[in-house]
Parts: C-alpha cells; structure tokens; sequence
C-alpha cells in the first residue's frame, strides 16, 4: 500500500512541474496567435494557436515538450471563441 501511495505522490508531483514549467513557458516563452479563416468580412470561425517567439509553430524542443499542454489549451480556447 505504502508503494503505491508513493508512486501517486510521484506521479502527481511530476505532472504538476510539467505544468508549471508549461506556465513559465507560455509566460516568457510562446504567445498566441490568432487567425481567422475565410474570406475578410465573413463570419469564419476563429482559430488561435500558439508559436514560439519569432517562430513558426511546432518548431523548437520546448513546443515539442509542451505539445499535449499547448493542444489541450488551444481546444479549449477555440471551444469558447466559436461557441
């Protein structure tokens, strides 16, 4: 019982770095970038995205290492915005 209890203590405290360091990178590292699809004037859906500085998207260790947090973060801002 000790073990596992352990092991979930490890595991939580683990998963909790990977977010911070996550904050700390959205904060210093990438930004959002809005575009809007379709032609100027429509009523396209938005999509933000997020890039690292002077950067295309998915370029760069620190986007592949954030990959599952910046896609669970853009879901749910595209989910708000095109409600």
């Amino acid at each position: 019982m000790e073990k596992s209890s352990r092991l979930i203590f490890i595991l939580f405290s683990l998963l909790g770095l990977y977010f911070l360091g996550y904050v700390y990178a959205r904060l210093f590292v990438f930004h959002a970038v809005e575009r809007y699809l379709g032609a100027e004037g429509k009523a396209y859906p938005r999509q933000d995205y997020i890039t690292k500085r002077d950067r295309p998207a998915g370029e760069g260790w620190e986007y592949q290492l954030f990959l599952p947090a910046i896609k669970l973060e853009e879901s749910i801002v595209n989910y708000f915005h095109n409600r």
